[in-house]
């Protein structure tokens, strides 16, 4: 089978590297490694980011951004994220790839930048296609589903939205708002599958609307690249009573939380640190003034060390060597890529009581569970774990059975290809 995959960014050929695209490019190597052709189409590369060579071919797609001032391109990228998903470079080029690569199926994962438009050109040329959904974003311009108050939001997208969003350019918020879900909606009747991580996120997808029988359960893949050997090379050295936070800095990622829980960590474990990994995110100034201040607010500097964004390998190196991982996670996630991460080093995890989390933690088995929006309770189970090394060994070893036999490669694979082969089935009407 051929299979091509379409994502923003991808590994080994852009800087801008999180969950969602390692997950995309482990399913392209899962693919290539069980013997299926393989292609990728993502944005054009960065300058001196190709720094793999693949076992399949990844072709670069322009955008319109690539041809605007470099001070309108977040603009450009800001206005695609809300509404207007139509980029003509990007599906010219699609449409001759498609042409070119002449693929059985095709698999999105966040594609927003390259747009709805590349969806529209897959259907019209006849070929199966299936979304990966990662976040919300699908549903809600913020990707969290989550209103002002930390309910769930269950009436999706609309010019309600506004209460949530930055107070810029709110005139045009409200105009590319009030057409949002019309937009989507009408490619989503063109998908043949959504794909998502929990049954949790299955059940928030049919409560927007999404017929069930479009939906399918598939949990990431094990890091099948870990075997490949990449983080041989030591990590710095690391504290004693060491904490991760691996995500992007923005507000659904919760990074404040992991901050803040460290006024109780520290009174416990005086030498505790955390490290924290992640990049930049887009507009999300206001919310780093917010976690600084809380660093100078509480005297934490001394226990806080920002990393930056690293590379996957450098991800690993710190999970190899770090005594928690913690994941207070805003909105219900589906399931965090670095929680399979973690679970499978044998690391033990504190992570939000949220979403698709509890079906892969088992609370003092497998892992804490702990309520997102308290940093004490984030840090007491720190420190339970800190304090203990037999427990933490336990949970830790007990989390990568479980998940070893969860998100197992092999059934992983089988599942991926019946949902490519029943696609097609249903596309074509083949036996």
């Amino acid at each position: 089978m051929k299979v091509l995959h379409v994502t923003n960014y991808f590994r080994g050929t852009h800087r801008h590297v999180g969950g969602a695209e390692q997950a995309c490019y482990r399913t392209a190597r899962m693919l290539s490694d069980g013997g299926h052709e393989v292609a990728v189409a993502t944005k054009r590369f960065d300058a001196g980011s190709v720094t793999e060579k693949m076992p399949f071919p990844v072709h670069p797609l322009p955008v319109l951004e690539d041809y605007v001032p470099k001070g309108f391109s977040l603009y450009a990228e800001a206005v695609k994220w809300y509404a207007f998903q139509y980029d003509p470079l990007a599906r010219s080029s699609f449409r001759r790839l498609l042409r070119k690569e002449k693929p059985d199926v095709v698999h999105f994962h966040n594609f927003q930048f390259l747009t709805f438009s590349l969806v529209r050109e897959t259907f019209r040329q006849g070929i199966p296609l299936c979304l990966s959904v990662y976040d919300y974003w699908l549903f809600c311009p913020k990707a969290m589903l989550l209103l002002p108050d930390n309910s769930f939001c269950a009436e999706a997208h609309g010019t309600r939205c506004l209460q949530c969003l930055p107070k810029s350019f709110s005139s045009l918020q409200k105009r590319l708002l009030g057409v949002r879900r019309e937009v989507f909606d009408s490619c989503f009747d063109l998908v043949d599958r959504f794909v998502v991580l929990s049954g949790h996120s299955a059940g928030v997808l049919k409560r927007y609307g999404i017929n069930g029988e479009k939906i399918r359960v598939v949990p990431l893949t094990l890091p099948i690249e870990y075997a490949d050997g990449e983080a041989d090379a030591a990590a710095p050295d690391v504290a004693r009573n060491s904490i991760l936070f691996a995500g992007w800095l923005n507000d659904r990622k919760g990074v404040h939380i992991a901050i803040d829980a460290m006024r109780y960590v520290r009174k416990a474990v005086p030498d505790a640190v955390l490290y924290v990994i992640g990049g930049r995110a887009k507009f999300s100034g206001e919310y780093e003034r917010k976690f600084q201040s809380l660093i100078e607010e509480h005297k934490l500097r001394d226990c806080v060390v920002f990393l930056g964004h690293q590379p996957p390998r450098v991800v690993q190196q710190y999970l190899r060597k770090i005594g928690v991982l913690v994941i207070p996670e805003q909105y219900e996630n589906m399931s965090p890529l670095i929680m399979v991460e973690a679970m499978l080093l044998g690391k033990p995890v504190v992570a939000s009581n949220l979403g698709g989390i509890p079906e892969f933690i088992t609370e003092g088995e497998t892992g804490f569970l702990a309520d997102a929006y308290s940093p004490e309770e984030f840090g007491r189970k720190v420190v339970r774990l800190l304090t203990d090394p037999s427990l933490a060994a336990a949970v830790g070893g007990a989390a990568r059975k479980f998940i070893q036999e969860k998100c197992d490669s092999g059934r992983i694979a089988r599942e991926t290809l019946q949902l490519y082969e029943e696609m097609r089935k249903g596309r074509h009407g083949y036996n």
